[in-house]
């Protein structure tokens, strides 16, 4: 799976447990991963559109 895939899935699931009014501690656990994910994306190149 591509890191672009990656970043998707995990806003994905960060906003929906968001909406779900899921804990804060699970919530920065996502985020935390969502960041790594991000990093990644832009060590490897990856080029900012828009």
């Amino acid at each position: 799976m591509n890191t672009n895939k990656k970043i998707e899935i995990a806003r994905n699931i960060l906003n929906n447990a968001a909406k779900m009014n899921i804990s804060g501690e699970i919530l920065l656990k996502i985020s935390q991963k969502l960041d790594k994910y991000i990093v990644e994306y832009y060590e490897n190149g990856g080029k900012r559109v828009g």
